[in-house]
């Protein structure tokens, strides 16, 4: 298994994260913050499903750019699982013909049918995407939200997204064989534990009392740093003393 954090930042720093965006073994985009501005041409070209997590802006913002950059290309639908709370999100407020187009209702160029299906996600329901298995798992964030069990080639990895204190995430990761790393959010630093409560995101204190939950000795790669905050978050993870947690590297590739 192969997955990677794309960039996010044009800035002097790129590993400053302002969206999320993965891409696992180069075909399978989870979540499509960043995913229609920072591929070429030819990563573009590998992707033909996106796994979202929940809609919030900065885990979709490019998608409606992804789509409309690729539709030539496309002799197949792009399939986008997602919850059904994102799927009508998304079909209100997005894919509606005023902000973007409906692409739902727009045929690919080789006349076969539309541009874009959208597949409901069932929770805790295991899909197969791409050549990986794909189990979403509800998380503690401020709108319908799942984490995901990613399962390849004999490797496992858990990609919380955005998430506060929760269970059966860490109880899932307990019981997966071949389990490799986790990466977790961790948005604000210790000192903003209330509105990171309010928000439903981890602080380094907070991850530290998630990580008694796990019976498993894994890779901890955090991500989703707020800009703002992301040297005094850096210094809290540090402060845990753990070898096994730190900041995912935007842009390397993991590969187990």
């Amino acid at each position: 298994m192969k997955i990677k954090l794309l960039a996010s930042s044009l800035g002097d720093d790129l590993q400053i994260q302002l969206l999320t965006s993965f891409l696992i073994n180069d075909c399978l985009a989870i979540d499509a913050g960043s995913l229609g501005f920072v591929l070429d041409a030819r990563e573009r070209g590998r992707v033909n499903s996106i796994v979202l997590t929940h809609a919030h802006l900065d885990h979709i913002a490019s998608m409606p750019i992804f789509i409309d950059e690729e539709f030539s290309r496309f002799t197949s639908p792009l399939i986008v699982y997602a919850l059904p709370e994102v799927i009508l999100s998304l079909r209100q407020f997005v894919f509606n013909d005023q902000i973007w187009p409906n692409f739902e209702k727009i045929t690919r160029l080789n006349l076969t049918g539309p541009a874009l299906e959208f597949h409901t996600l069932e929770p805790r329901t295991r899909i197969d995407v791409a050549g990986v298995g794909v189990t979403p798992i509800p998380v503690n964030h401020t709108v319908p939200t799942v984490g995901l069990l990613l399962e390849s080639d004999g490797a496992a990895v858990i990609y919380t997204s955005d998430t506060y204190v929760t269970d059966e995430l860490w109880e899932l990761a307990n019981r997966t064989e071949h389990l490799k790393a986790i990466f977790v959010d961790v948005s604000y630093p210790n000192e903003m534990e209330t509105l990171a409560a309010a928000a439903r995101h981890l602080t380094p204190q907070s991850l530290r009392s998630e990580l008694f939950k796990l019976k498993q000795e894994l890779e901890i790669y955090c991500v989703h740093i707020k800009p703002g905050y992301r040297d005094r978050v850096l210094r809290q993870l540090n402060e845990l003393r753990n070898p096994r947690i730190c900041a995912a590297e935007i842009g390397r590739a993991y590969e187990w």
